[in-house]
């Protein structure tokens, strides 16, 4: 059965808050956001870090510090994915999106935060290349993922927007009051140019359940997910948020 996310009032007050402004025109600089970096010095950088988190099982190294096998669901398309080189990890508010929406002033050092941000488990996300291809910097009214996800999806990316000061046009954000009244009323949005895979051709999906604040996190804890799965990062909170949420914290 699937389970649809509801924004709570909290929710729709954020999406009520976020800014309304043209997008820049200034010339797009990947370059300008730094990624991947390892910023607590563990030989693990935020993509390593990313897959972590999100496997189901402890994954395999193929050296001390590189991914080789796990287990990720990419909740993009409904695929379990075991070879870390055929995932992308996401930046579910695209780079070339946040530049257009305020990071064009940002410094570099914000550029690169936001680029590696950890903090929430929102930002960045692990799925399938060809999904995140698929995607590439578009909005939700010209993509979204797979129905199983999308509520999850546009409730994510209100919160990156909102935690990042960054604004939205106003096609974005009719499209996502729009889509999260949709959501509310136990319908699936849909884009107006959608791209998501044939739905034969995907494994089943898993719901995840409410979105649950996770910060705060014991330091150096790993996470058990109410879907019985774990959230292994200990520089990460908020994985369990596409898992129903933490059943208990398992501090070392």
């Amino acid at each position: 059965m699937l389970l649809v996310l509801l924004p709570n009032s909290a929710q729709a007050a954020a999406v009520d808050n976020l800014v309304v402004n043209p997008e820049s025109t200034t010339t797009y600089n990947r370059s300008l956001f730094k990624h991947w970096i390892d910023a607590d010095k563990d030989c693990f950088d935020s993509r390593v870090e990313v897959l972590i988190a999100e496997s189901k099982t402890w994954p395999q190294f193929k050296s001390r510090c590189k991914v080789s096998s796990g287990e990720w669901f990419s909740v993009y398309d409904n695929l379990t994915i075991t070879d870390s080189a055929k995932l992308d990890i996401d930046h579910l508010v695209p780079l070339q999106e946040a530049w257009q929406s305020g990071a064009d002033k940002w410094s570099n050092k914000k550029r690169q935060d936001f680029a590696n941000d950890l903090s929430e488990g929102n930002s960045l996300i692990a799925v399938t290349l060809g999904s995140n291809r698929s995607k590439g910097s578009k909005e939700p009214q010209n993509w979204l993922p797979t129905n199983s996800y999308v509520c999850q999806y546009l409730i994510d990316w209100v919160d990156v927007k909102t935690r990042w000061n960054l604004s939205v046009d106003q096609v974005e954000k009719d499209f996502i009051v729009n889509a999260l009244n949709t959501c509310t009323n136990g319908g699936t949005p849909v884009s107006s140019n959608p791209t998501t895979p044939n739905p034969t051709t995907t494994t089943p999906t898993k719901t995840s359940g409410p979105v649950v604040s996770e910060t705060g996190a014991p330091t150096g804890s790993t996470a058990k997910c109410k879907d019985g799965t774990y959230s292994f990062s200990k520089t990460r909170s908020g994985t369990c948020s596409r898992h129903g949420g933490v059943l208990e914290w398992l501090t070392n």
